[in-house]
């Protein structure tokens, strides 16, 4: 019985050595999936395409809206811009048209070749004769002929004119006006005739606005 005792405990202790963990390897983890940096030949894509056009269309929308801009209001001030070339309208020739039309003497003032003609135009609506020119000191110089020189006319013409002094020139009563601004002074001359009222103002002496009102009421006789 003693022998058989010693041989359960010896099966015992193999039981327990055959049952205790086992250690076995571990797989090693994957490596992390690098991605390829992109080519330099890659096709565009919808998204870049888009984007691109996008840009594009922007760039030429501003380019268009540049150049109509500079077209209608023009580059720099009127006064300091010269007559170009070739663009010389004849005075004359659309002053015996505006007659037709107008109840007055349409003036044409002979003035001398250092005044040159910027534009003319006749409007029916108010009867209103305009020329435009470049005086000899190269300003700016509007002439405006109507029925009359109504203060919503004058207020148009000439913004915050100030009535000065009343002068007499070829025979016809006119008064003195002035405005503008301190850097660029504004003068001018409102003359009352028989039936009809002249206008003439520009940023220049008031020398040159006597010698152009001079020109304009001696065509009428």
């Amino acid at each position: 019985m003693g022998a058989m005792h010693e041989r359960r405990d010896d099966d015992s202790d193999a039981n327990r050595e055959g049952s205790g963990p086992t250690s076995e390897p571990q797989a090693s983890p994957a490596p992390a999936t690098v991605p390829a940096p992109k080519s330099h030949y890659q096709l565009p894509t919808r998204k870049n395409t888009s984007l691109r056009n996008m840009i594009w269309a922007l760039g030429l929308t501003m380019l268009i809206v540049v150049v109509v801009g500079i077209g209608f209001f023009g580059v720099g001030s009127d006064q300091s811009r010269e007559p170009l070339p070739n663009t010389e309208v004849d005075l004359a020739q659309t002053a015996e048209r505006a007659q037709e039309s107008a109840p007055y003497p349409v003036v044409v003032p002979a003035a001398g070749e250092e005044w040159a003609v910027r534009s003319v135009r006749f409007t029916d609506a108010e009867d209103r004769w305009e020329v435009r020119y470049s005086s000899p000191q190269r300003h700016l110089v509007t002439m405006v002929q109507a029925p009359e020189i109504s203060a919503p006319m004058l207020s148009a013409s000439f913004p915050g004119a100030v009535e000065g002094e009343e002068q007499e020139i070829a025979g016809v009563p006119c008064r003195m006006l002035s405005g503008g601004t301190d850097d660029e002074p504004h003068t001018g001359l409102s003359c009352a005739g028989d039936g009809w009222g002249l206008l003439i103002h520009g940023a220049t002496e008031p020398e040159e606005l006597r010698e152009l009102a001079e020109a304009a009421i001696t065509s009428i006789d």
